[in-house]
């Protein structure tokens, strides 16, 4: 098992014609967004002007979840929705999407070969939470969003987390399955963190 914590500092910022993208991590290591090398990313972007165009991302598959503020998004098929923080939409990254309103959200994208889905988990001012990932999963990753936890398990040492990190857990065929984590929001406000699984694609 492999596990790697990136710090807030760490992470890849880039601008887009809407806001500014986080990059949070890239698989495989080395490979590249702008020339879509890549089999699976998570980011965070800001939505920072009322009307924007999403970024079109031929031959993936993309989860998007709101984490602040609101967005309605208006796809060249299908009926416009509204996302409020939690909300997730799942859509072909070819999709022509218009998006209306400011925000921050949370973004996985899959090439073909890998599946994955998003949770989102708030604890309150001294509580505890517990993200069990599912044993078949190939990737384990915890975003911090807002506030402090310490973050622990049986096979990972404890680590303090605040807004911005991320801890990265990969399953190998050495020591197979990923590990629970204990969550401990070591702050005043709530804990808010994004919890994604990513699988490797079983072919039919």
């Amino acid at each position: 098992m492999g596990v790697r914590f990136i710090s807030r500092s760490e992470h890849k910022v880039s601008t887009w014609t809407g806001g500014q993208t986080t990059e949070l991590a890239i698989f495989p290591p080395g490979s590249s967004y702008a020339h879509r090398t890549f089999g699976w990313r998570v980011s965070s972007a800001t939505v920072a002007v009322p009307v924007s165009e999403f970024t079109r991302l031929e031959g993936y598959r993309r989860h998007l979840m709101v984490l602040d503020g609101e967005l309605r998004l208006r796809p060249a098929t299908g009926a416009e929705l509204e996302l409020a923080p939690g909300d997730q939409y799942h859509f072909d990254g070819a999709t022509p999407i218009t998006s209306f309103g400011l925000a921050t959200d949370f973004n996985l994208m899959l090439a073909a070969g890998w599946r994955g889905r998003l949770t989102r988990l708030v604890v309150a001012p001294a509580g505890r939470g517990r993200w069990r990932p599912d044993p078949s999963a190939a990737h384990g990753l915890a975003y911090c969003f807002r506030g402090t936890a310490r973050v622990s398990s049986a096979y990972i040492p404890s680590s303090e987390m605040g807004a911005g990190d991320l801890i990265w857990v990969v399953d190998d065929a050495a020591d197979p399955g990923l590990p629970s984590l204990k969550m401990e929001n070591t702050g005043t406000e709530p804990l808010v963190m994004v919890l994604t699984t990513v699988f490797r694609a079983v072919a039919d």
